[in-house]
């Protein structure tokens, strides 16, 4: 049997007017089933996902749809953070909605939405439902506490790819990057290419969580359409494309290993949309670059 709870829409805060937008739930301290309490635990592990049920604007009804945390649950109990995109589709639904007015006055007037929920009665408890408990290649379920510590990390996020990387972050610093016995060894470069700098998200934390963790955490942004007269980093797109004789495509990865020359020897996290997530691959292939790990999502 499914579980939900109702959880209220605290926040729909516009990233990109009509684009981007980020999104709060709230959680209840507990849920009932049944006639029985069960108090609610928030341990969602940084990377993965929650399921809740909007209202799809075309279809006129709720729809079940996974999200990825962007916050943690380690600083943020039962506050679920999300960043969510205007996909323009023909069969768009839900992302329609969070972008119009109805969500507005859905917010507004504390309407609730459906997220999912587990119960176990033996411990009588019930914990928020993510839609994985492993690592594997096709996911960004970050490694358990002991194993990360020690990683070198690089996140390559289109759009808002970032969504679990921010969420990587919070858990890092959160922790002080510590390994077993207070040693510090592990990095961890972001690299977050978007159309322009309405688009960035958590950008000013992310600088700060920069200056605060150098020997730790590094943050690329990167600015692919257009950029202020006065912008410091990074300008255009990390790979580029070059036409072969043959019609092919070839990508072109200098721009990104600029930044990340290592990359071999780096264990390599990618999200965002199965073009840019394809091509990044690609020319790793052409380039026989091999990091120590691979893992991705897109969409």
């Amino acid at each position: 049997m499914e579980y939900v709870v109702s959880a209220r829409i605290a926040q729909l805060q516009v990233v990109d007017p009509g684009e981007i937008r980020c999104v709060q739930l709230v959680l209840p301290d507990c849920v009932e089933i049944g006639g029985a309490r069960y108090p609610l635990h928030d341990t969602m592990r940084p990377g993965t996902a929650f399921l809740a049920k909007p209202w799809g604007m075309r279809t006129d009804k709720f729809r079940r749809r996974m999200y990825t945390r962007s916050n943690s649950s380690c600083n943020e109990p039962g506050l679920l953070e999300t960043f969510i995109n205007h996909t323009h589709r023909p069969q768009a639904d839900t992302s329609i909605w969070w972008q119009s007015d109805v969500a507005d006055r859905w917010e507004e007037t504390g309407k609730t939405l459906d997220v999912r929920v587990t119960v176990d009665e033996s411990r009588g408890a019930a914990t928020v439902y993510e839609n994985t408990t492993v690592c594997k290649e096709s996911n960004l379920y970050l490694e358990p506490d002991g194993y990360w510590e020690d990683r070198q990390f690089v996140c390559v996020a289109f759009g808002t790819g970032i969504t679990p990387f921010l969420s990587y972050v919070c858990y890092m610093a959160h922790h002080s990057w510590t390994q077993r016995g207070g040693e510090h060894r592990g990095h961890m470069t972001l690299i977050a290419s978007v159309r322009h700098e309405g688009q960035l998200m958590r950008h000013q934390d992310l600088l700060g969580l920069a200056q605060q963790f150098p020997q730790h955490f590094r943050y690329v942004p990167v600015l692919t359409r257009s950029w202020p007269n006065e912008w410091p980093f990074l300008k255009g797109r990390i790979m580029r494309l070059k036409a072969l004789p043959s019609g092919a495509e070839s990508i072109d990865l200098t721009p990104l290993l600029e930044q990340v020359p290592d990359l071999s020897h780096s264990d390599l996290r990618m999200c965002g949309s199965v073009t840019a997530c394809r091509q990044l691959m690609q020319g790793l292939r052409e380039q026989a670059i091999c990091p120590r790990t691979v893992r991705t999502e897109s969409w």
